[in-house]
This record gives C-alpha cells, sequence and structure tokens, in this order.
C-alpha cells in the first residue's frame, strides 16, 4: 500500500483505505477503482489522505501524479451518470409529481393486464401502442427518477405477473439511464423490459398462478416462456434487437447458468443484465403465494454477494450505487428512534438519503408528516441520531399502504 495526499490521486488509483471509517463516506464499497471525477472530487473534500493500493490500479502511483484517463470503456457501455436532479425537498411538487406519475402508473399496468388477456385470447400484440407507453416511461425516468421508482414500491401480490413486468421496465430504465444511455436507447431497452415476460401469456394459469412450489415438470414449461416470448415478438418484426434480446436473454447469467441454454453467451450484453437484474430484485422484494418479499437492503446485499456470477461484480455494483443502500420506498428505523420512509437515494452520503418521516422518537404517528435529508440533519446535529439503523418492516409499526404514499389531501412539512 502507498499513502498518498488526496491532492496527489489520480483517476485509475485504487483506492483500499481512507483516513476515516468507510461508513463515514459516501462510497459504497469499501475499496474501488477511482474512475469518475465526481468520486475524485469526494475523497478531495473528506479526506486528507488515502492508501492506494498499486497492484490493482491501472496507472503507475509510484511516481508523480498522471492525469491521463483511465482505459476507455467498451462502446456500448455509457458511462454512469448522477440519476438525480436537484429536488429540493418540497411537499407540493413532490405531491403533485407522485399524482401524475401514479395516473401514468395506473394506465400502463391496465395496458399489461388487457395486453395478457387479449394474447391469450389469440390476439397479437400492437407495438405501436407498447412503444407510447414505454416513451411516456422514458420520459418519466429521465425527469423523476426517484418518484419513478418510489412507486414501484406499490405491489399486489394477485397481480403480481403485470405488475412485475412493469416494475421491472421502471428499474431497468432507471439503471441504464443512470447507466448514461440515451432517450432513443432507452426506449429500444424499455420495450424489451415492458415485454420481457410476456411469454407468461400462454404458459397455462394452473402453472403460472399456481401457490405452491413447481413440481419439475411444472417448472420445465414455466423455463420456456423466454422462447415462448422471443417467438412471439420476434414474428411481429417490429420489436428491436436489443428489446428481443431481452426478452429472450433476462434469465441467462454471465456464468453460463440460467435458461434458455439456446441464448448466445456473447449475447448478453449490458441492457440484457441490466433487465434481468431488475427482475431478479424485484422478485425477490415482492410477495408471492409461496415466497414472503424481502427487504430491499437485505436483497441488494445477496445480490451483490454473488454479482460475480451472476451480472457481473461491476454492473452489480453500479445498480447498488443506482438504487441506494437503502432504496427508494424503504422503510427505515433511525438511531433517535424516528420511523422514515426514503424518497431520494442521498447525494451526498449514500447512507443518508431524503426521507419522509412517518413516526417521532418515541413511535407516535406524525399528524404533520416530516421531509428531512438526512445528510444535512446528521451534518447540522450530529449527535442527535438522523442515520439510519435499520430498514423495518413497515406492518411491525402499523404503517398502511397509504403512509406511504403523498396525496393532495396529505399534511407535510418541509425540514
Amino acid at each position: 500500500m502507498i499513502r498518498k495526499e488526496v491532492g496527489e490521486l489520480a483517476l485509475g488509483m485504487y483506492i483500499s483505505r481512507l483516513d476515516r471509517p468507510w461508513l463515514e463516506s459516501p462510497f459504497l464499497f469499501q475499496g474501488f477503482l477511482l474512475e469518475r471525477q465526481e468520486d475524485l472530487d469526494t475523497i478531495r473534500e473528506i479526506c486528507r489522505f488515502v492508501d492506494v493500493d498499486p497492484e490493482l490500479s491501472r496507472i503507475d502511483v509510484q511516481g508523480p501524479v498522471s492525469h491521463k484517463p483511465s482505459p476507455a470503456q467498451p462502446k456500448e457501455a455509457a458511462q454512469p451518470t448522477s440519476r438525480l436532479k436537484d429536488t429540493r425537498l418540497n411537499p407540493q411538487r413532490i405531491i403533485a409529481t407522485l399524482e401524475q406519475q401514479r395516473e401514468n402508473r395506473i394506465r400502463t399496468h391496465d395496458y399489461l393486464k388487457q395486453l395478457f388477456t387479449d394474447i391469450r385470447m389469440g390476439h397479437s400484440v400492437d407495438s405501436e401502442e407498447a412503444k407510447e407507453f414505454v416513451g411516456t416511461l422514458v420520459d418519466a425516468i429521465t425527469d423523476y427518477p426517484d418518484v419513478v421508482v418510489w412507486l414501484t414500491q406499490m405491489k399486489n401480490r394477485d397481480e403480481y405477473t403485470s405488475l412485475h413486468c412493469l416494475n421491472v421496465c421502471v428499474l431497468t430504465l432507471a439503471f441504464c439511464h443512470h447507466l448514461g444511455y440515451g432517450d432513443e436507447d432507452l426506449k429500444a431497452i424499455g420495450m424489451g423490459a415492458l415485454l420481457h415476460d410476456i411469454g407468461k401469456a400462454e404458459i397455462p394459469e394452473a402453472v403460472l398462478n399456481k401457490p405452491d412450489r413447481l413440481t419439475p415438470e411444472e417448472w420445465k414449461i414455466m423455463r420456456q416462456h423466454p422462447e415462448i416470448g422471443y417467438r412471439m415478438m420476434r414474428g411481429s418484426g417490429q420489436i428491436p434487437d436489443v428489446a428481443l434480446a431481452i426478452i429472450r436473454g433476462h434469465h441467462r447469467r454471465v456464468n453460463g447458468a440460467g435458461y434458455p441454454e439456446a441464448f448466445p453467451q456473447d449475447e448478453l450484453s449490458r441492457p440484457v443484465l441490466a433487465a434481468a437484474i431488475a427482475d431478479v430484485y424485484d422478485a425477490m422484494t415482492s410477495d408471492r403465494p409461496y415466497h414472503r418479499g424481502l427487504a430491499a437492503d437485505q436483497v441488494l446485499r445477496t445480490m451483490q454477494r454473488h454479482g460475480k456470477d451472476t451480472f457481473g461484480q461491476d454492473l452489480m455494483d453500479e445498480f447498488i450505487r443506482c438504487v441506494g443502500i437503502f432504496p427508494v420506498g424503504s422503510v427505515v428505523e433511525l438511531v433517535n428512534g424516528s420511523i422514515a420512509l426514503v424518497i431520494s437515494a442521498g447525494r451526498s452520503a449514500r447512507l443518508l438519503p431524503q426521507v419522509l418521516l412517518l413516526r417521532d422518537t418515541k413511535g407516535h404517528k406524525l399528524e404533520k408528516r416530516k421531509l428531512m435529508d438526512l445528510a444535512l440533519a446528521a451534518t447540522r446535529q450530529p449527535e442527535s441520531g438522523w442515520q439510519i439503523r435499520r430498514v423495518v418492516e413497515p406492518a411491525r409499526h402499523q404503517i398502511t399502504q397509504r403512509e406511504l404514499m403523498l396525496t393532495n389531501d396529505s399534511s407535510v412539512a418541509s425540514s
């Protein structure tokens, strides 16, 4: 290890240790390659020196500072960008945006439910109609990513398949927007994500909606849905290649596991893997007849631990950077005992997002809920416990689904 003053750092160096605990920093992982100017600027703000690992660095760290850029990414891999706009904690603005996006979500969900019904009745997919709904989602993700992702937490076990398709589309678009893809690419990617499970429309409902675990024979039938969906949509001749690849390959993994086996391993592009990550994340956080949904932070830890063999470690880590350690929609307990809803990923510190306070330090329901930026609160009142202790289940604190949303009649104050 080589100790460096922060003024000596350059892109391409591998940061192995900070001069402070990692949990007091905005960095997600303990040890990382310095690839973004944003991260370099942050280190210079919060640290005086760091330890650099010369073996893991991509540039010579022994000599003077070199400011040459790190090796270029493949053309397809657009560079990550911040997915957050500067949305001040303005209750009226947030409520108005939520109302608008909730209506868009309802319309898109109704479309998906009707689409699955139509296919079961032998009708074909109207790709132009699907494109219109995806275009609306792309606009929403570009302008209000946190609000749209927030709404993915509103789930109904009885409508899992259609809601899952919508949620996977939203999460995939948010992730690919974070990765730097432009609107036209997002529209093509979104088509595949929205229709990724379209093949399930031809799976017998007794198998699709079985309340118990599937038998080996039933599982064999279920595994056919990517190929069914791929053939169905390829036949229309109006679906982009990347969308077809997502429909066919979203259950494949980088280590060769998954299905269908016929899907070429070299076609596991970033958009396909991004949709696959979103698919697993939403499935694991959703209630099913045979599976209770897990807390988002627990799911992310599990996925990150297996990232190398499933989706590639770099891409899995980037997804966590996108949704945050405490994803939007998580209900959390603070160190001071307050209960809050995460409404926006942390800008300056990933462990300190923006929240909506639901319960006070004694567990009492707040008649006027309060919007708060934990990063600012922790800075102004470092001893007041404005840090997250853990993610909790809303039901254990008698928090209803209605409380987790903001409506025009909500009583909310800014911090």
